[in-house]
């Protein structure tokens, strides 16, 4: 599992652990301090009641006197042994023990006459003070990120999302999210707002697009009935009128469908086609023949995919317009004897390992990749003065919707969009 050292979730885990580990240490820290202080005030007040000759003395309840020979015995022999001295000033050799989690001090006269066992006989236990405190704030630390854990991993989700909205699904719900009383809900509440004008924005767009390209058609399909009641024109001149007619028909076509693939949800139809047709139909979309000088195919094997043949083919078509477009080569100015660009028009399509590369030669855009699929972005210059900037945008829906990617780069003055048809490619088991 890869870890997000970025994350907010990790970094408060981090802090929850240090602040685990810290108190733990404090505690075990505390927890030696106060047991050394207790041991030698033990001793202290020990040894003073032996010079009182109090020990015996009931009243002092912070000791107790062990009377009982078998006892006694049994601990000097079981007891583990702290440390044994000879305090100043006094007629007996001191020796701290341990045994059954209680402290005993053992005290012998130097003649060997006299020897008492007091054990170590607290009312009030430090040590369970102190672990109950430590306790009692592990358990507030506990608590506290819970809580923040509870109201920070929703982000987690709302994330995701936001992935399903970025990959093109405007009816996300987020009605869990705006509930919420904190941050998160207040984003949630921006966010369905920033979603609704993006719906508003897109119906309009529809509307527009389809009643921009129905008023087109009517008059199209009267030019092309009246192409044909001519019957003096030149061959010519009505082959020029059809085809400028069949090229807008087929531009509205296309229209219709990057409109219903972009916007919607509408489920691709999807076939198996032999990609060598899916070009063939490109350039058709093109107006450009088969084995038009301007495009050179090179293919390792025939391919068959299984696509959506019209829309895998505008997809084809916008990438074919786009290298031809942007062709350039160079030649060498005889007079000057320089290097000068001149306008070549011609790609390459390579196909090697499943893997469709259009490749052709020219300057780098000045877009930069991360933005040139964006829509109504495009490189400015007279060869695209005339294109609105929506060619690679419709390509990367397409093939989105293919479940293909698309990646460019640019290596010895070329320029290369490559993607990998592997997870298309049909085979008769599919």
């Amino acid at each position: 599992m890869t870890i997000n050292r970025h994350s907010i979730l990790f970094k408060i885990n981090i802090t929850f652990i240090l602040s685990f580990t810290i108190l733990l240490f404090f505690y075990l820290f505390a927890h030696k301090i106060v047991n050394h202080i207790e041991t030698f005030h033990f001793i202290r007040r020990t040894i003073f009641l032996a010079k009182k000759n109090k020990l015996t003395d009931s009243k002092f309840s912070e000791t107790d006197l062990i009377k009982n020979k078998k006892i006694i015995k049994k601990i000097l022999k079981n007891g583990k042994l702290i440390f044994k001295r000879t305090p100043p000033n006094i007629n007996y050799t001191l020796t701290l023990l341990k045994f059954n989690g209680s402290e005993y001090v053992y005290l012998k006269s130097k003649t060997n006459k006299a020897y008492f066992l007091v054990k170590r006989n607290t009312g009030i236990d430090i040590q369970e003070i102190l672990l109950a405190a430590w306790l009692s704030l592990n358990l507030i630390l506990a608590f506290l990120y819970i809580s923040i854990y509870r109201s920070i991993h929703p982000l987690s989700k709302f994330r995701n999302k936001m992935e399903e909205f970025k990959k093109g699904d405007i009816n996300i719900d987020l009605d869990e999210y705006i509930q919420r009383k904190d941050e998160i809900g207040y984003i949630a509440k921006e966010f369905k707002e920033a979603i609704n004008n993006v719906k508003k924005t897109l119906n309009t767009r529809v509307w527009f697009i389809r009643n921009v390209a129905h008023e087109l058609k009517t008059p199209i399909t009267k030019g092309k009935i009246a192409l044909e009641l001519l019957k003096n024109e030149d061959e010519d001149k009505k082959r020029i009128f059809s085809d400028i007619f069949t090229r807008l028909e087929m531009l509205i076509n296309e229209l219709f469908a990057t409109e219903k693939i972009v916007i919607s949800d509408t489920m691709l139809n999807l076939a198996p086609c032999n990609f060598a047709d899916v070009i063939n139909r490109a350039e058709e979309l093109l107006f450009i023949g088969n084995g038009n000088s301007k495009i050179n195919i090179i293919a390792d094997e025939d391919y068959i995919v299984k696509a959506d043949f019209e829309l895998l083919s505008i997809a084809i078509k916008n990438l074919l317009d786009n290298a031809i477009k942007f062709s350039i080569d160079k030649k060498i100015d005889k007079d000057k004897d320089k290097y000068k660009d001149k306008i070549d028009k011609k790609v390459i399509i390579n196909i090697e390992k499943g893997v469709l590369s259009f490749i052709n030669t020219g300057q780098k855009p000045s877009i930069s990749e991360e933005l040139m699929f964006e829509p109504f972005l495009k490189d400015i210059s007279l060869k695209n003065k005339d294109g609105f900037g929506l060619g690679l945008y419709i390509t990367k829906q397409i093939l989105d919707k293919h479940g293909l990617i698309i990646t460019y780069k640019y290596k010895d003055n070329k320029n290369i969009f490559s993607i990998d048809l592997n997870k298309i490619l049909y085979s008769k088991s599919n």
